[in-house]
């Protein structure tokens, strides 16, 4: 059966050249974006550019600096580990918060994205599974019912979820253990308590930390960094 022809603005394709130009290595990490350069080569204004890469930013795929640009998300292995410290502090907060304020609609929305990720995961589309593991952070994120907590868990999280895909592609069983994992975590919120799925959910950040360096660089690099 053919697949209906989808709508897409001009910005939407404007991201989309750019998003894959990203994750093919036509574009760097940490290569600079010069918007002239781009809105010429995809014959587009650079209004439209500022707006693609806004979104792009959001995706964690590019990141700016006042005064100096928008360059390609890049991360260092000491950048990773640092990320990590906070984020295995702040998400495993963030989780604990979430059990108090998540309803049944709110846990079925969680579900959903496990049950996109799960059918990436058969199929091998890594930015599928990325949107739809993205998706799902964001939304316990938001159920902790903190802002503060929530913008600063973007700043960390989302560019390390972009560099990710950039950079490695996996075992297809790792996806969906990743999916179980997730999994997991949803069964444990209305049956465990506050503390217990706090410490559930710090677990499995510190073991995937580890497992992302290893897989995002080569050994000897990775062995510079102390923990």
């Amino acid at each position: 059966m053919l697949e209906l022809i989808q709508p897409i603005s001009k910005r939407d394709q404007v991201v989309r050249a750019m998003k894959e130009a990203i994750l093919t290595g036509t574009i760097e990490p940490g290569a600079s974006i010069v918007e002239s350069k781009i809105a010429q080569q995809l014959g587009a204004g650079v209004p439209l550019i500022r707006e693609a890469l806004i979104e792009l930013e959001h995706q964690g795929f590019v990141q700016r600096t006042p005064y100096k640009g928008t360059t390609v998300t890049k991360l260092s292995p000491a950048d990773v580990r640092r990320i990590f410290a906070l984020r295995v502090e702040l998400e495993a907060i963030a989780i604990e918060w979430a059990k108090h304020n998540a309803t049944e609609s709110d846990i079925d929305s969680l579900r959903q994205e496990i049950t996109k990720m799960e059918t990436a995961a058969k199929v091998l589309d890594l930015p599928q599974f990325y949107d739809g593991d993205l998706a799902f952070h964001r939304k316990i994120w938001s159920l902790s019912g903190n802002s503060y907590l929530v913008d600063a868990l973007e700043r960390l999280v989302v560019p390390l979820f972009a560099f990710f895909v950039m950079k490695t592609s996996r075992q297809q069983a790792s996806y969906v253990e990743s999916a179980c994992m997730h999994k997991k975590i949803v069964d444990a919120i209305p049956s465990k308590t506050a503390v217990e799925l706090r410490e559930l959910f710090r677990e499995s950040l510190v073991n995937w930390k580890d497992d992302m360096v290893m897989l995002l660089f080569n050994d000897n690099e990775g062995e510079k960094i102390a923990d």
